[in-house]
């Protein structure tokens, strides 16, 4: 700057004065326009969640770390793939509560469309009950994962050899070999020992690591709310795993962001899915617990998709209060159940952290490059802004 000036005053044509400083403050402005293009470009790599970016679905507050894992006991643990060129998938496991092996929960489970695969809900539904994490991977590796929960039971609990393991499927060969068969049983057993309460990394994480949403990329997002003491007070976590929807239908917070995001637009592709999981502390029984599994559909509706046939999108739910003994002296036990004219805020509840779960697993998605060279780009975060900003969002 010192030598600037020097150099301004000892120009004795005014004129010469006016076109230095003109020349210096042009290149500032074009130095400043190529930063804040550069920060645009370099926007999918910095992720957010909604709430971060100014997105705010609905009026319930959330759980401290507005995740599944709100909800207490339950724990969330990530295996990631991502090797070479072509390997983009995982296992993610959540577990209801620590001894679910041995004591378990009253759940439910609901198939919005069945063209996909969720082994053990027949089991749910026919008992009341869950008896086993809820592990999520891509569509052929069911069965390794499934054979790695059995193994863990096994192993630790070798009296107990009679769980039906809950597995859940999206298919994720758009961006991963898939016919590979890379997910191994000791990926289902170290996705469960990496459970762990707290914060969940969300995105292209563990069984999201290959998944796209709405043409964008996009993997597991996660959501909590808490209903105020006077409505009872309790809380109600959603993982999913977003794997559906066509970019024309997306819509977030009502606003048509598919429509108005137009780019890097995706080719056309096969409909997808949604795996969703539900957890509340409300003391819920089976029949209840269908009717809030029933709400998801609410709220994943709100983002636009409407089920295609060509889309299995599965719902499971489970309510941690209750604990179904082994065996009791007398064959009864008791169990509370909250009053059915309480479920109505539950069901606002689920819908709120569906919807707002299904955003978070976009956005904190990254751009990502897979099998023979296909990219799936993540949405973009100050475009999304923009657009949210403009319908008053």
């Amino acid at each position: 700057m010192k030598r600037f000036l020097k150099t301004v005053r000892g120009i004795e044509n005014p004129r010469d004065t006016k076109m230095l400083i003109f020349i210096v403050l042009t290149g500032v402005f074009w130095a400043c326009s190529i930063a804040s293009v550069n920060a645009e470009l370099t926007d999918t790599d910095t992720r957010a969640r909604a709430r971060d970016i100014g997105i705010q679905i609905g009026t319930l507050p959330t759980g401290t770390h507005n995740a599944i894992t709100d909800v207490e006991g339950v724990k969330v643990g990530h295996v990631t793939l991502n090797e070479g060129d072509s390997i983009r998938t995982g296992v993610t496991a959540i577990l209801p509560s620590d001894d679910i092996w041995t004591a378990r929960l009253f759940g439910a489970a609901y198939t919005i469309h069945g063209n996909g695969e969720a082994t053990g809900i027949a089991r749910i539904n026919q008992a009341g009950w869950i008896e086993s994490p809820i592990l999520l991977t891509n569509t052929l590796s069911v069965g390794a994962v499934h054979d790695g929960v059995v193994r863990y039971i096994v192993k630790r609990y070798p009296d107990n050899n009679i769980v039906l393991p809950i597995v859940a499927e999206c298919y994720d060969g758009g961006l991963n070999d898939i016919s590979g068969l890379h997910v191994t049983a000791q990926h289902a057993i170290e996705a469960i020992e990496n459970a762990t309460e707290g914060p969940v990394t969300e995105g292209s994480v563990g069984g999201g690591t290959g998944m796209r949403c709405y043409g964008f990329k996009a993997g597991i997002g996660t959501a909590s709310r808490v209903l105020p003491e006077e409505r009872g007070g309790w809380t109600v976590g959603v993982l999913v795993n977003s794997n559906g929807g066509r970019r024309s239908q997306l819509r977030i917070d009502g606003v048509p962001v598919g429509e108005e995001i137009s780019g890097s637009p995706p080719k056309p592709g096969r409909d997808g899915s949604f795996i969703i999981v539900i957890a509340t502390d409300a003391p819920l029984t089976h029949r209840q617990l269908k009717q809030v599994a029933i709400r998801a559909t609410h709220g994943l509706a709100r983002t636009g998709t409407p089920s295609t046939d060509g889309s299995g999108e599965f719902v499971i739910a489970f309510s941690t209060p209750n604990i179904f003994p082994n065996n009791t002296e007398n064959g009864t036990f008791e169990i509370q159940m909250l009053v059915n004219w309480r479920l109505s805020s539950l069901f606002q509840a689920v819908i709120e952290a569906t919807e707002e779960a299904i955003i978070n697993s976009m956005t904190m998605a990254t751009t990502t490059t897979g099998r023979k060279g296909r990219t799936m780009y993540a949405i973009p975060l100050v475009e999304l802004q923009k657009v949210m900003k403009a319908h008053g969002q």
